[in-house]
């Protein structure tokens, strides 16, 4: 029990540094050395729990996933109905950018060094995008039902696309820019779709 204990550690230890490390140098300039280095394992230790720098990465997309999924839907249990929480998840940008020296979306960056559209990497980066597009898609749906006659003939599909454009443009932008201004400027755009 104290063995895998241990190991339990060490591997997040090199999750938390390569977290780090993938997300303020890139995943193509992280060397596995560094991540060694800076985590305090040993060699062998790293490639126990990662055989290679590219399982590693999936590994650590899929936990980020998994946390910043967890995340959005217990921020969501604050707001009161479905127009508040697609307006508070965007808002929900703002100060989370703030807590990080903000370099743009994770899965985005990623995504962008790894040019396979098959790699499981960039696909666990989409699957990421596509669990928010559905959260956002169940919203839209219990909008209209909160909405009524006035979004009788409302695509919800289109509007969770419209959203998700809005969103993720935001975030683009906002590491284009290095302010949380555009993140300002889609909460306005997600009203205005959303009226």
């Amino acid at each position: 029990m104290v063995h895998s204990k241990t190991e339990s550690q060490a591997r997040r230890r090199i999750l938390d540094t390569a977290r780090e490390l993938f997300y303020r140098n890139g995943y193509r300039a992280t060397g596995i050395n560094e991540i060694i280095q800076k985590s305090g394992v040993a060699k062998a230790t790293f490639y126990a729990h990662f055989p290679s720098k590219e399982s590693l990465a999936y590994a650590y997309v899929e936990s980020m996933n998994r946390e910043e999924l967890r995340l959005m839907e217990e921020g969501m249990e604050k707001f009161s109905g479905p127009y508040e929480k697609l307006i508070g998840l965007i808002e929900f940008l703002i100060p989370w950018s703030r807590e990080r020296d903000y370099r743009g979306c994770a899965y985005l960056n990623i995504s962008s060094e790894i040019t396979d559209h098959a790699n499981p990497v960039r696909r666990e980066s989409k699957d990421h995008y596509l669990a928010v597009r559905r959260l956002v898609g169940r919203l839209m749906q219990e909008l209209k039902k909160a909405k009524g006659a006035s979004w009788k003939n409302r695509d919800t599909e289109q509007a969770a696309d419209d959203y998700m454009l809005i969103f993720s443009g935001a975030l683009a932008m906002a590491q284009v820019y290095h302010n949380p201004e555009p993140f300002r400027a889609a909460i306005e755009a997600a009203k205005r779709l959303l009226r």
